[in-house]
C-alpha cells in the first residue's frame, strides 16, 4: 500500500537496528537531543531499535548529504563495522537526491527521514478503511515528487504498474500510476467527508453537544475516553497507538448527554501531507462545541509546555482556536512531587479514573451555560413541535391546558431561536 511496506517489514522482523542522524548548531544542542529523543520513540514504535545516534555540528545542511562528505564516511565506516545495522533515520526532512547520494555511499542500509518513519507508523497503526485511505494517500503525495532517479523502487508502493504505451519511459509510467491513484484515492475519501458531514448534521439537529478529546501523542487521550465511555478502544503507551477517530455517548451527572471523540495525536513537525490527508478527521475539532487538551503531567516542564504549544498551534491552524478549551493534566498520579501547574487546569489520571469527577462537572457546566428555562404553550394543531421540544431541549414540566400543551424546559441558544413563538 506504501513505500514504507518494505520499512515495515524489516521493523517487524527484527532487523530495524538504527543509527539516528541530526544537523544542529551548537546553540540548539539541547533542542536537537530533545528531538532525537523523540526520534527514538518513533522508531521504537514503529518496531526498530536505536543502536547509536550521530548529531553533526553546523550552520546549515549539506545540499548533497545534508551532513557533509566527512561525517557521512565516519557514519559508512562505523556501520560497516556494526555490520547489522540496517537502517539510518535522519531527524530533518531528506531531499530525494541526498536519500539517494546517502544510500550510495553508505552501503548496504535503507535511508529514510522522519517524515518517512512517521508515515510508516501511520501505515502501521491504520484499522479502518478511511484510516488507511488517509495513509495511503498521504505517502503518495510524499512519494511522487520523490520518483526522480528512483523509479525501479516503484514496486514498494504495492500494486502493480499498468500497461506502457510504446516509447513511455518507466519514469514517466510511474508518475502517471501515482497520478491516477491519488485521484482515485481522494474521491473516495471526499464521499466519506460527505457522509461524516450528514452525520455532523444530524448530531446538530439532536442539539447534543460534543467534545473533542486532543493533545499531543501519547498523553493518554484514548485511555480517558475508555475509562470515561467504556470505549474499548486500543490504548498503548506507543506514539500514534489510535488514528481512527471513536466517537460515544456520555450521560453527565446533570442527566445531560454529550458526544466525545477521541481524536489522532499531535507531534512537532506533523508532516503536512497527513494533515492534508487527516483533514477531515481533523476538522472534528473545527465542529465540536468543545476542546478538551490532554497535556502528559509527568514529564518535564519544560517538555510538556513545548508539547502544549505545539498542540495550540495545530488548534489554531485548523481554525479551533475559538473553541471553549477544557485544559487537563494527565497521570498526575506519576507526576513529580511538587509539580505547579497552569491556573484553572484539571487534574486527572486517565487509567485509574482519578480526578475525572472534576472533568465531568466542568462539561456539565459547559453544557448547562446559556440555557434558560422557559414556559413554552404550542397548540395541539402543531403536536410535532412538541417532540421537537423533548428533543432539543431538558423538559421539566409538561401539562395539558385549554389552548394546548403547556411545556417548561431548558433551553440553550439554539433551542431558545427554534421556540420562540411558543414562549408564553
Amino acid at each position: 500500500m506504501t513505500n514504507n511496506s518494505n520499512l515495515t517489514e524489516e521493523l517487524k522482523s527484527g532487523s530495524g537496528r538504527a543509527l539516528l542522524v541530526s544537523v544542529s548548531s551548537s546553540d540548539r544542542a539541547e533542542e536537537c537531543e530533545r528531538s532525537l529523543d523523540e526520534l527514538a520513540r518513533l522508531l521504537e514504535t514503529a518496531g526498530g531499535e536505536e543502536v547509536g545516534r550521530v548529531i553533526q555540528n553546523r550552520e546549515t545542511p549539506d545540499k548533497a548529504t545534508y551532513i557533509g562528505s566527512g561525517k557521512v564516511k565516519e557514519i559508512a565506516d562505523y556501520v560497516e563495522a556494526d555490520g547489522d545495522i540496517s537502517l539510518i533515520v535522519f531527524d530533518n526532512e531528506l531531499t530525494p537526491s541526498q536519500i539517494k547520494n546517502l544510500e550510495n555511499e553508505i552501503k548496504d542500509v535503507r535511508v529514510i527521514d522522519r517524515t518517512m518513519l512517521i508515515l510508516d507508523i501511520f501505515a502501521l497503526h491504520a484499522v479502518t478503511g478511511e484510516g488507511k485511505l488517509q495513509v495511503e494517500i498521504a505517502c503518495l503525495r510524499y512519494t511522487a515528487p520523490r520518483l526522480t532517479g528512483r523509479g525501479k523502487d516503484l514496486s514498494r508502493l504495492g500494486g502493480g504498474i499498468g500497461t506502457r504505451g510504446p516509447g513511455e519511459s518507466k519514469l514517466e509510467s510511474d508518475r502517471r500510476h501515482l497520478k491516477r491513484r491519488i485521484a482515485a484515492l481522494s474521491q473516495e475519501i471526499a464521499e466519506i467527508e460527505r457522509t461524516r458531514a450528514v452525520k455532523r448534521a444530524s448530531r446538530e439537529r439532536s442539539g447534543i453537544k460534543s467534545a473533542a478529546i486532543i493533545g499531543y501523542t501519547n498523553a493518554g487521550k484514548s485511555t480517558l475516553l475508555n475509562t470515561l465511555t467504556d470505549a474499548g478502544i486500543l490504548a498503548e503507551d506507543k506514539l500514534f497507538a489510535t488514528l481512527d477517530p471513536t466517537t460515544r455517548r456520555l450521560t453527565l451527572p446533570s442527566g445531560a448527554e454529550i458526544l466525545l471523540t477521541d481524536t489522532v495525536g499531535f507531534i512537532d513537525r506533523l508532516p503536512t501531507h497527513l494533515v492534508k490527508a487527516f483533514k477531515s478527521t481533523l476538522e472534528e475539532l473545527k465542529y465540536a462545541d468543545y476542546i478538551i487538551n490532554i497535556t502528559d503531567a509527568s514529564e518535564e516542564i519544560t517538555e510538556r509546555e513545548r508539547k502544549r504549544a505545539v498542540t495550540y498551534d495545530l488548534i489554531r491552524e485548523l481554525g479551533a482556536g475559538d473553541k471553549p478549551i477544557i485544559e487537563v493534566f494527565n497521570k498526575c498520579d506519576i507526576a513529580l512531587r511538587d509539580t505547579p501547574f497552569p491556573k484553572d487546569t484539571i487534574e486527572i489520571s486517565a487509567k485509574s479514573g482519578l480526578g475525572t469527577g472534576a472533568l465531568l462537572e466542568k462539561l456539565d457546566e459547559l453544557v448547562s451555560s446559556g440555557k434558560k428555562k422557559l414556559k413554552l404553550l404550542v397548540p395541539y394543531s402543531e403536536g410535532n413541535v412538541v417532540s421537537e421540544i423533548h428533543r432539543l431541549a431538558t423538559v421539566l414540566n409538561c401539562e395539558y391546558v385549554d389552548d394546548g400543551t403547556l411545556i417548561i424546559a431548558e433551553c440553550d441558544s439554539r433551542a431558545q431561536g427554534t421556540f420562540e413563538k411558543y414562549i408564553t
